[in-house]
């Protein structure tokens, strides 16, 4: 939910600009051109003043939608993921762990499947290119299908 002050604030800028719309409106002619022109200029500056708080609110709904697309998306591969000793595999058939290891931090914390590297610099080390996690290598090795049941 976007936050409620971003709401409150461009409902109170929409019903300064209408308080303003209605005074023009029942105004007398006999109003001076200096006077109307300063009600008129309040006026855009409420509206204006609108428009960026409904546009806040819209990117906040935006980044909320996202979030939720994400998690959503975790969720569904939640069921096809399985941890082993310090990673998180894919399943197979018969729900054991097989292929290559994915990041046991990105996966808890962020719910990103992120695959773990061999570190170039240490051998029997592997690295989550995101967060930069190290794993020992074999906690966190490639499991083939012959090894799944092990």
């Amino acid at each position: 939910m976007p936050d409620i002050t971003l709401i409150s604030a461009a409902l109170t800028s929409l019903k300064a600009a209408i308080d303003i719309a209605k005074f023009l409106r029942e105004t007398d002619q006999s109003l001076e051109n200096a006077e109307l022109k300063l009600k008129l200029a309040d006026l855009v500056v409420a509206l204006a003043d609108a428009k960026i708080r409904l546009v806040e609110v819209q990117d906040a709904l935006t980044t909320k939608d996202q979030r939720i697309a994400e998690l959503e998306a975790a969720f569904e591969i939640k069921d096809g993921m399985v941890r082993r000793y310090d990673a998180y595999y894919s399943v197979d058939g018969s729900g054991r762990p097989i292929g290559v290891p994915f990041c046991l931090r990105c996966w808890e914390v962020e719910h990103k499947r992120r695959q773990l590297v061999n570190d170039a610099n240490r051998q029997r080390t592997r690295v989550c290119t995101a967060c930069g996690h190290q794993y020992n290598w074999q906690l966190a090795r490639e499991i083939r299908a012959d090894e799944s049941n092990t």
